[in-house]
Parts: structure tokens; C-alpha cells; sequence
């Protein structure tokens, strides 16, 4: 039977249109059809979205790797050195300043320290060579500059720095009232002939210091290029800026001073040995085993008891207290030596670290 769907009478089946209203009546084949195509679509199970979503989250994670890689590519120790490296070709003032960053806060990293180390490249270019591979080779020699941790990238990145050891210029004058010039700024005035008086610190470089002191007769003027470089970081120079006949009385004077420095020397150099005596010294045996990394030449000619005292230095520096009779008494009596009990091992620096081993290798 066929209902009908305008008026709801029913029909027979034979019927096309309704005997009641004459609307045309659907035949059961296309009815029929209809209801397997619903069957169908009901019957059909839902698409697989899986494997598209793994897919999707698979290129996800190497997109993410591949960044994380690139970013810590940029942000490595190979990165630093080679941006410090073209930042020392290029004289790019804006980009050192930003990569050296000096443990010492004192040390400067301006525009007069960087031209006073480009002066000693220009003098020197192969310095750039030495330079870069000595930050790639801790083992090398030059170790005027050296990389160190300084807190994290984005809290993950390793963040490195370029770090140097800072220089000092210790400078006398043979003549009164000098005045003081470091690469043409003034600095300072020393007063009369023989006043010594300390700068510093500063950024490797070659550096003119001059001096200047108004007489009768004139203005006399003594100029100085000094090189600080390499592990010895301190300078001393002296301003020719007297009258000559009174030089030549200084210089008497000088004569009998150098006698006394060297009966000092010596008398400070015998605490090195196993005996110690009862007073106090100020003395350091390496006093840049702290902060530069050493070399052949800074060990030469120490015997092994000498080696050990410059070893355990490195640890006396923090307060160490030693349980040897003779090396606890060696270092109570340094005037800088202060016992730390909770000091450790561990807390060493990585240059310290490296120098202990260094200075350990040869006893």
C-alpha cells in the first residue's frame, strides 16, 4: 500500500497517483533506495582521524627540534668564538661589548680600552689567530681572553661570555707635579719625583701614557707605549719628566733602592721553603693562578716543593684549611690567607681546576 503524503489517504500499490487528491505518489523503488542509501550512511563507520593527527604532531616535534637545535647552534661556544672572532676583524666596537663581559666589574669594556686593543692587533695582527685559538684549545699558551658561563638564554641556553684578566700600570715620575695622561685622557697627578701610584684595571691593549710637568725653563714632557698582555698583568714605568742633574742624584738614590728591593725579594721568597718562619708575609708565589690559565714559562725553574706550595695556593685562596703540619703553617702565615672550613673543592673555577691539574703534572 502507497500513503500519501499530501492527503495521508492510502492507496494500492499499483496506484501512480492518489485515488483522493491525485498527487502524484513516490514509486517503491526510488522509496526503497532511498531508505538502503540512509541504511548506508548509517551502517558506514566514521572516518579514521588518527593517523593524521600522529602525522601532524610528528611534524610538530621535529619542527620544534629543529628549532631548539639551531637555537642552541647560535648560542654555543663555537658561535661566541667565531662572533668574536669577526668582531676583532671588523673593529666592531657595538658587538665586543656585548660579548666581553669581565668578571672583574672594575675592568671597563669602552670605547678608549677596545682602541687601545686594536692599537696592539694593529701592532701584532697575527694576535687575532692566537687569540681565537686559544678559545678553542684551552690547552694553547694565550690565554688573554677565556669563555665563561654567565646565567641562561631564555632560562635554557647556556649563555657564554668572552673574559679577560685585567691589567695594572704602576708609574713614578723623576719630576714634581706630573701630570698623567692615558692615551690623551688625564688620569691623575703625581705630586713629586719618586711618588708611585697604581692604575687599573685595564682591558688588554697597547697603551701611551705620558707626562707632563711645567718648569722654569719649560714644559718637560716623556712619553711611554705600554703593551699589557700575556700572564704577567702588571706594568711598571717610570716618567722622565726631571731636571737631568737631579736625575742623575735620583738615580744614585735608585741604586741603593734596588739593593734594599732585592734583600726583600729575598727575604720574602724564603717562606717557599718547608721552613716557615714565625713572621707574617703578604706573598704570593703565582699570584695570576687565579684567573689566567698557565704555561710552561710561569712554572719554569720551581723545585717540586715550590710547585706543591703554588698548587696548594690555588686552594689557600679560598681558605682551605689544610691538614698538613707544613703547608698549615706555610699559609698562616700569609697576611691574606683566612681559614674557610665550610670552603669545598668543587667550588673551584674552571681555570683553577685546569691549573691544578697543570701545576700537579709537573710535580
Amino acid at each position: 500500500m502507497k500513503k500519501c503524503d499530501a492527503c495521508g489517504y492510502t492507496n494500492e500499490d499499483s496506484n501512480t497517483f492518489c485515488s483522493e487528491c491525485g498527487t502524484s505518489l513516490p514509486t517503491q523503488s526510488s522509496r526503497k533506495a532511498s531508505r538502503e542509501e540512509t541504511n548506508i550512511k548509517k551502517d558506514q563507520p566514521p572516518r579514521k582521524r588518527t593517523p593524521i593527527i600522529l602525522a601532524l604532531a610528528a611534524i610538530a616535534a621535529i619542527g620544534l627540534f629543529t628549532s631548539y637545535q639551531m637555537i642552541a647552534k647560535k648560542y654555543s661556544e663555537e658561535a661566541v668564538v667565531d662572533q668574536f672572532h669577526t668582531a676583532l676583524t671588523t673593529k666592531n666596537k657595538t658587538a665586543l661589548k656585548e660579548l666581553i663581559v669581565p668578571s672583574d666589574s672594575r675592568l671597563k669594556v669602552n670605547d678608549q680600552s677596545l682602541d687601545a686593543l686594536f692599537a696592539l692587533i694593529d701592532k701584532e695582527p697575527s694576535l687575532v689567530q692566537e687569540i681565537e685559538d686559544s678559545l678553542r684549545n684551552e690547552g694553547l699558551s694565550n690565554h688573554l681572553f677565556y669563555l665563561r658561563e654567565d646565567g641562561k638564554h631564555y632560562g635554557i641556553f647556556d649563555r657564554h661570555v668572552v673574559d679577560t684578566p685585567g691589567y695594572f700600570i704602576k708609574l713614578d715620575s723623576t719630576g714634581g707635579e706630573t701630570t698623567v695622561y692615558l692615551n690623551d685622557h688625564e688620569i691623575s697627578v703625581l705630586d713629586e719625583a719618586g711618588e708611585v701610584q697604581e692604575f687599573g684595571p685595564f682591558l688588554v691593549g697597547a697603551y701611551t701614557v705620558k707626562g707632563m710637568r711645567k718648569a722654569e725653563d719649560g714644559t718637560k714632557e716623556d712619553e711611554i707605549t705600554l703593551e699589557l698582555s700575556g700572564t704577567k698583568t702588571e706594568k711598571i714605568a717610570t716618567l722622565q719628566t726631571g731636571d737631568p742633574e737631579k736625575q742623575k742624584e735620583e738615580e744614585k738614590k735608585e741604586e741603593v733602592k734596588e739593593k734594599t728591593v732585592v734583600k726583600e725579594v729575598i727575604r720574602e721568597v724564603a717562606p717557599k721553603t718547608a721552613s716557615v718562619p714565625a713572621a707574617t708575609y703578604s706573598y704570593y708565589i703565582i699570584p695570576h693562578s687565579d684567573y689566567a690559565y698557565l704555561t710552561y714559562d710561569d712554572l719554569a725553574g720551581f723545585s717540586q716543593n715550590e710547585l706543591r706550595l703554588a698548587r696548594n695556593e690555588i686552594f689557600a685562596r679560598h681558605g682551605y684549611v689544610f691538614k698538613s703540619k707544613d703547608l698549615r703553617n706555610y699559609f698562616n702565615s700569609q697576611a691574606w690567607y683566612s681559614p674557610n672550613p665550610s670552603f669545598r673543592e668543587s667550588s673551584l673555577s674552571a681555570v683553577e681546576k685546569s691549573n691544578v691539574d697543570f701545576i700537579k703534572s709537573f710535580e
